[in-house]
């Protein structure tokens, strides 16, 4: 096999979905020939999709150490510094890949996300409207375009607009596995806003098919899971997230542990419980870890509440009337039982 035949190979890979063989491919073909830019640079895409950030940005540094203006590299650059939420670093790396090659819609599109998440709106749309004129007839640049569009808007909390500009481009997502991932977990995030779980979790599940790797769509799979009671699908995608995530958030781990408490398996819960104390977690949540890591036991927690509860009752009724007192107690006898129950 030549390397050329091993780099076609290994883009094919790459487009279809499959960053894992395309690295293996890339890997062996490196390892022959040290230094060759193309293969590296979509080396590093591999490892971005495969969410391997330390491996991609090395191998980025390297091309820019040989070849400081390279415009695609600039650009994988900048949008590393995005996903760690360093804005400024990124902006600045996708500029420098802008003046290296003005209209590389990859960098416009990334640009748009960076002005995005500082509100910067009319910012934003303008350089998308901007890679529209640049994209043309180039579905490819189109796609990534229109999904940045689609953030905006979501943004903007104009779902309605996100919805349609996602339904007018169906075509583009066809073929596109990165893209549309990215596409159907947004459409994900607009149907869970308006309590619709059961479409939410059939997108999450189509983004997940294609980009096993989109640790946020797991996340969020697992979480509307848990709202559901799918207890098993939601531990199942909470514990993928723990164990493989960067940054995984204390209302994950709390998450986790609701749902294997909700599974009758609250020893195995704990450690996650206190996972997300740990990382910050706050407010009811945060009282239902603290409570379930000081007792552990599930039946002792119930009996503290009966005996609580049934004290509350008797104070009440000495202080307050009697409708008062009921209601002041039921509603601390909820509270307490879904404390006790893990959150659920």
């Amino acid at each position: 096999m030549t390397d050329m035949t091993r780099l076609e190979r290994a883009k094919e890979q790459y487009l279809r979905g499959d960053p894992d063989g395309a690295a293996d491919e890339l890997e062996a073909l490196l390892e022959a020939e040290p230094g060759l830019t193309e293969p590296q640079v979509l080396l590093a895409r591999c490892y971005s999709r495969m969410r391997q950030p330390a491996d991609a940005v090395a191998e980025l540094d390297e091309v820019l150490a040989r070849e400081p203006g390279h415009p695609e590299a600039l650009a994988l650059r900048g949008a590393e510094h995005y996903f760690e939420d360093e804005l400024d670093e990124a902006e600045e790396k996708l500029k420098q890949a802008l003046a290296a090659q003005p209209g590389l819609v990859e960098a416009q599109v990334r640009l748009a996300q960076v002005h995005t998440d500082r509100k910067e709106f009319d910012d934003a749309e303008a350089v998308l409207a901007a890679g529209v004129e640049t994209a043309a007839d180039n579905a490819d640049d189109l796609a990534l375009v229109r999904m940045g569009q689609v953030y905006l808007a979501m943004q903007r909390r104009d779902s309605d607009g996100a919805l349609t500009i996602i339904s007018e481009n169906e075509h583009l997502w066809e073929g596109r596995p990165y893209v549309a991932s990215t596409v159907r977990s947004n459409q994900a995030i607009i149907y869970a806003r308006r309590r619709d779980y059961g479409q939410a979790k059939e997108l999450l599940i189509d983004a997940l098919d294609l980009d096993p790797y989109f640790h946020m769509a797991r996340g969020l799979l697992g979480q509307v899971a848990l709202l559901q009671k799918d207890y098993q699908l939601a531990a199942d995608q909470l514990q993928q997230v723990v164990e493989n995530g960067d940054e995984v958030s204390a209302y994950a781990y709390y998450s986790l542990g609701a749902s294997l408490q909700a599974l009758k398996r609250p020893l195995e819960a704990l450690p996650y419980y206190q996972a997300a104390l740990d990382r910050g977690l706050s407010g009811f949540p945060a009282v239902t870890a603290r409570v379930a890591v000081a007792i552990p036991d599930v039946n002792m927690r119930y009996a503290l509440l009966a005996v609580f509860v049934a004290a509350l009752a008797w104070l009440a009724l000495r202080v307050f009337s009697p409708l008062l007192a009921l209601a002041l107690v039921a509603v601390v006898g909820v509270f307490g039982f879904q404390i006790v129950r893990g959150g659920r």
